[in-house]
């Protein structure tokens, strides 16, 4: 019998994967054999460091489906931790950050997530966003000692293309500043000494906002106290930018 063989009624029936698949060791001898059938091959997934390369996330697994059913399959701790270390190992990523979720591996998942270098990991409702100031740092802080490469990389695919979003300063102090708001964000970044690593079209663009956001909030507390008309004509001595955070201030306020 073929490990395929099973795939499309599985992928369909959890339970009867989770009721067949006992005891709990023989799930690790599954995921075993399913890592290493129709994968994609090491050294693509991994550098000589054992370390995840950029957009290996992405790459085809024959079994990937059977393997998340795998991993997400209740038990107990040491189980789990040995699925984490079969993932890690053969490089199976999705897998690998899913499992570091349930067993609160931040600080090594977000380690890795930086080795992967897309954003998109950190997108979205299902996405790695750091959740105390502490993780912000030590994102920040991996960030800044990671080694980039200018020159475009070849994708899991097998073409060659800027891929998704980077992880760089810039693009992590967006996602910062959507956290904890621009002022805070950039008290954040002065401390961590990361200011000066930050162009300064985008500098200057972040300090416009801070100021907006400023005055949007004098002019909203003006409409609180005076009504409608007062901070009508407080608007009408500014303008309004056409992109961006501002943007979505003025817009704001605008309308009352």
């Amino acid at each position: 019998i073929k490990i395929g063989d099973f795939c499309p009624q599985l992928s369909f029936r959890p339970s009867f994967l989770e009721s067949l698949l006992q005891p709990e060791s023989l799930r690790l001898d599954w995921l075993l054999l399913a890592v290493s059938h129709d994968a994609p091959p090491n050294a693509s997934t991994m550098d000589s460091e054992g370390n995840p390369r950029p957009h290996s996330h992405l790459s085809s697994w024959g079994y990937s489906q059977l393997m998340l059913h795998l991993i997400k399959l209740p038990a107990d701790f040491t189980t789990k931790e040995k699925m984490t270390d079969i993932c890690r190992s053969h490089g199976f990523w999705p897998g690998y950050l899913s499992l570091c979720l349930e067993l609160e591996r931040r600080r090594e998942a977000f380690t890795n997530i930086v080795y992967l270098n897309d954003m998109s990991l950190m997108e979205g409702d299902n996405g790695w966003v750091p959740e105390t100031v502490e993780e912000w740092k030590l994102l920040l802080h991996l960030v800044q000692n990671k080694s980039t490469k200018p020159a475009p990389q070849k994708l899991p695919n097998g073409n060659f293309s800027d891929g998704p979003s980077p992880i760089n300063v810039e693009n992590v102090a967006l996602l910062l500043a959507k956290a904890m708001g621009p002022d805070r964000a950039w008290s954040l970044l002065q401390e961590c000494g990361l200011t000066l690593e930050l162009s300064e079209r985008f500098t200057r663009t972040w300090l416009n906002n801070i100021l907006f956001c400023g005055y949007t909030t004098f002019c909203l507390s003006i409409h609180l106290y005076y009504g409608h008309l007062g901070c009508f004509h407080l608007c009408s001595f500014g303008c309004v930018p056409t992109s961006g955070i501002a943007r979505s201030y003025g817009i704001l306020f605008l309308i009352f």
